[in-house]
């Protein structure tokens, strides 16, 4: 980019400083019918310069020609690449006669179980379980959007197990996950992530998107009923006291005034506070 952008400044200042040069190289195709007597009338500098010119401009052209076939070939690249990308298989979940798939809120423990890696499974295209995760907060009004759209996607893909965790509350295995904000939806194929939706906006169609990408499988039905709204995952929001926040603050507050006090603005001040209470206390035992 820094060589085009020199020879872009080399052949503006050329068109400038040589109107002549630059009217020969727009009127080249008009010029070329004429006989080679008439291109005699030319003068030999002005029709240096005006090569020198059409030269650059060929450079030019053949620099964003290069650099626009890489743009197509990346883009290629990854169209190839995603057409080639292998969809996760998800193993058949039975479930009891009566019982309707659901959402369980679980916790740190019970996830580390839940997503355990078998070992002789090594391949995406190997049936294993799919376990699809929502990091939430209850003090969190995101959280609360996406609840009722979450607890009614299990409804829709039963051969998914849907699990909801506090990340507020079980914070020491935010890290391991890599959760840095809620809501976040990730799946998980043999214990392995495989993708995490990166959407602002929480509803049930885009949260099917996300898993059909992924697994290939269509929903039986997307519905949000009443009953989603309730639970598993409440769709209240619910004030908490982060002790964990206050105890941050505490911190930051502290250590920024030790050193305030250390810093020679602290020490400035109290220099001036002690003369001004000298001159003062001078001042009037004078007029005693």
């Amino acid at each position: 980019m820094y060589l085009i952008r020199r020879y872009a400044l080399f052949s503006a200042i050329l068109l400038i400083c040589l109107p002549f040069a630059s009217q020969f190289d727009i009127d080249e195709e008009a010029d070329a019918l004429k006989d080679d007597n008439d291109f005699s009338t030319v003068d030999e500098s002005e029709s240096l310069l005006s090569n020198v010119v059409s030269d650059v401009n060929k450079t030019l052209t053949n620099l964003y020609n290069q650099v626009t076939f890489a743009n197509v070939t990346v883009d290629t690249n990854k169209t190839n690449a995603n057409e080639t990308r292998k969809l996760v298989k998800c193993k058949e979940i039975v479930y009891e006669p009566d019982v309707d798939p659901s959402v369980e809120i679980i916790n740190g423990t019970a996830l580390a179980k839940l997503l355990q890696i078998k070992p002789d499974i090594q391949s995406r295209d190997v049936e294993a379980d799919c376990v699809l995760v929502l990091f939430y907060a209850r003090a969190c009004p995101f959280s609360a959007h996406a609840a009722p759209h979450f607890n009614a996607l299990a409804r829709s893909y039963p051969n998914i197990k849907m699990v909801g965790l506090d990340a507020l509350k079980y914070h020491g295995i935010n890290a391991q996950y890599g959760i840095v904000g809620v809501p976040t939806l990730k799946m998980f194929h043999n214990g392995r992530p495989v993708g995490k939706f990166n959407g602002t906006e929480y509803n049930i169609h885009l949260f099917s998107k996300f898993v059909h990408v992924i697994t290939g499988q269509n929903p039986q039905a997307l519905l949000v009923t009443s009953k989603d709204f309730q639970g598993p995952v409440s769709s209240v929001v619910e004030k908490e006291t982060d002790y964990f926040l206050i105890l941050s603050w505490l911190f930051i507050i502290t250590c920024s005034i030790y050193y305030f006090m250390e810093s020679k603005w602290c020490k400035m001040i109290v220099e001036i506070v002690q003369l001004n209470w000298r001159e003062s206390e001078a001042q009037h035992e004078h007029i005693d």
